[in-house]
């Protein structure tokens, strides 16, 4: 029987990765990693790679990472150097939540500040590998994972881990902030059991322990760090709601100063990226509700509305938070305990005509922006919401921005 291959993650920060390198080249370095890691390392089971697709020097490298069958988040850098590297981090913890069955980790960019990361990820029992231009590589890059290939060089990964040794030791348990970076990920949207939330967190960590923290039990952990969890009684037993509920953003307000309007809309708030669906899903919102008096739940309107499932859990959920807070949907405050499915929802009844409930959501979607960005217009706001036809959306959007006025 042959020896079963380690299961692997693969992230790409491309354009650290492939440094100067012509198109050509690209797609020649994207060939030789994958097809290597395969042949001579594992089995690629994730595959992610971050960049500005805007680029036009990288559509080559595109049309070979659509073909190698690496996913690919666009990232719209504006004045935010370390985004890519913030993001590959986030999924790198995310992957070590959600799939706890991973052997390790290989990732390719040329320099970067990881240390916290792969200490983390070490930690955890997973091998870390670097992939790089041996000429682009800086060397504590290097020295920080357990293993680093020269792209190039034809050379095969050994099993072992080979830098272990340069390695500075890992902590002997998870950082508080590490901890709550898993429980974030590992709580749904719509929440979940504290003691299916036990088994999970010993999965993704099977070193952590509330004593640690000088906590008595995982409730008392959640219950020490404030308002990051909010803990419900349901009928199945106690429910863990996260920030997720809230659309929260892990950056502080400086960070988010520094994004793009576009780069900050999707890290604070969730909501469904194409227009073209968004307008649908919000009509047919509109459109089931406006017989007075129907109630329907989360669940049972998600069915209705997109019986295809093409909408995501969390553009949904996000989509859902924001007309419920937007004063667009009633939200029969007796569910306040019940998982985020089973809550019932209707129109709200000062809700007089479509157009009104458009302005309503949108003046919700965009509220946080407004406090936080002094220099919002609703041309901006038309620009990345209808990308295709802003002139016909600017009367909305202007109507959105004048709302917000009110308000402030």
């Amino acid at each position: 029987m042959s020896e079963k291959k380690p299961h692997l993650a693969l992230l790409i920060d491309l354009e650290n990765f492939l440094g100067g390198l012509e198109s050509d080249g690209q797609v020649t370095a994207l060939t030789e990693l994958v097809g290597g890691l395969q042949s001579n390392l594992g089995k690629l089971v994730y595959r992610k790679a971050f960049a500005d697709w805007n680029n036009n020097k990288l559509r080559k490298a595109a049309a070979e990472l659509q073909r190698q069958g690496i996913s690919m988040q666009h990232l719209q850098r504006g004045q935010n150097k370390t985004l890519s590297q913030d993001m590959l981090a986030l999924e790198a913890m995310s992957c070590l939540a959600i799939k706890p069955e991973l052997d390790g980790f290989v990732i390719a960019t040329a320099e970067a500040d990881y240390q916290a990361l792969l200490g983390y990820l070490k930690n955890a029992g997973k091998t870390v590998i670097g992939i790089a231009s041996d000429s682009n590589a800086n060397n504590s890059w290097k020295k920080l994972c357990d293993e680093f290939l020269p792209i190039g060089s034809g050379k095969a990964p050994s099993a072992a881990k080979s830098a272990g040794s340069s390695a500075p030791a890992a902590p002997s348990g998870p950082e508080k902030n590490a901890v709550v970076t898993v429980l974030k990920d590992l709580v749904p949207v719509n929440g979940l059991l504290l003691e299916e939330l036990e088994q999970k967190l010993k999965e993704a960590l099977p070193d952590f322990s509330p004593g640690q923290f000088q906590c008595g039990s995982l409730m008392e952990f959640l219950q020490s760090l404030g308002n990051s969890f909010k803990l419900n009684q349901s009928e199945e037993g106690l429910l863990v709601i996260g920030p997720a509920g809230k659309n929260a953003s892990p950056y502080s307000l400086q960070e988010l100063q520094s994004f793009s309007f576009e780069e900050y809309m999707h890290v604070t708030r969730w909501y469904i990226e194409d227009g073209n669906i968004r307008d649908r899903v919000l009509h047919n919102i509109y459109a089931l509700f406006e017989d007075n008096g129907r109630v329907l739940t989360n669940e049972e309107l998600h069915n209705l509305v997109d019986p295809d499932c093409i909408v995501e859990e969390r553009p949904w959920y996000g989509t859902i938070f924001s007309l419920v807070y937007g004063a667009c949907l009633w939200e029969n405050p007796d569910d306040s305990s019940v998982p985020l499915p089973r809550r019932r929802l209707s129109l709200f009844r000062t809700v007089k005509n479509e157009e009104e409930f458009l302005v309503r959501y949108y003046t919700s979607l965009f509220h946080k922006a407004y406090t936080e960005r002094p220099g919002l217009t609703a041309q901006m706001c038309a620009e990345l919401m209808h990308p295709d036809d802003v002139e016909a959306h600017l009367p909305l959007y202007e109507r959105v921005l004048e709302e917000l006025e009110k308000r402030h």
